[in-house]
């Protein structure tokens, strides 16, 4: 049971990535980039 748990961790994504709306500065963008500074998170007014 054990190797299975750790196995499932592993096969997980290493970064969380949603292609879409910049809602946080770590998401990424439907294009493909990096939300970054874009994001509502980090503008005055943002979500």
């Amino acid at each position: 049971m054990k190797k299975l748990i750790i196995a499932a961790v592993l096969a997980l994504p290493t970064t969380m990535t949603f292609a879409g709306p910049c809602d946080h500065s770590w998401q990424s963008a439907k294009d493909g980039s990096s939300c970054g500074d874009r994001a509502a998170d980090r503008r005055p007014g943002g979500r």
